[in-house]
């Protein structure tokens, strides 16, 4: 579900949709899904109904979708800072991206609820925006196998 190679320091995107559309190549690149174009549009539906901005710089960005073979969690870092509508009015430039498949609602909602609530811890998001590939893979994985 997460590995040290769904980490990405590099991404380039200017706007969400820039960012969605990379985090949905990125997933396709990783065996998550074959059609990374519908998987675009998962995550375009799902930020329609509430921003996925959580504020302090990050979003989880996240979809239930036919077009996901296997749940996947993403990471993603960018120097630039991107306009999000987050809840802190603030723009981001690290996102956790949760890809699940459809029926797979319960997986979706856990990893949602254990990612969300380390948001309010300082060393957690910092650990995020500044820490290693391993670091952040260490801090993630800590967090999604915790009961």
């Amino acid at each position: 579900m997460f590995a040290e190679e769904n980490i990405f320091f590099d991404v380039d995107g200017q706007s969400e949709e820039e960012i969605l559309k990379t985090l949905a190549e990125k997933a396709s690149d990783l065996g998550a899904t074959k059609k990374p174009k519908k998987v675009y549009k998962d995550y375009l539906r799902r930020e329609k109904e509430s921003t996925t901005g959580f504020g302090n710089g990050i979003a989880i960005p996240h979809a239930k979708s036919k077009s996901v073979l296997r749940p996947t969690i993403l990471f993603a870092r960018s120097e630039n800072q991107v306009e999000w509508n987050a809840l802190d009015g603030k723009p981001v430039n690290n996102w956790i991206s949760i890809l699940v498949p459809e029926e797979d609602s319960q997986v979706h909602l856990n990893l949602l609820a254990k990612l969300s609530r380390n948001l309010v811890h300082e060393e957690f998001v910092a650990g995020l925006k500044q820490g290693s590939q391993s670091e952040v893979y260490q801090l993630i994985e800590k967090v999604i196998g915790e009961a």
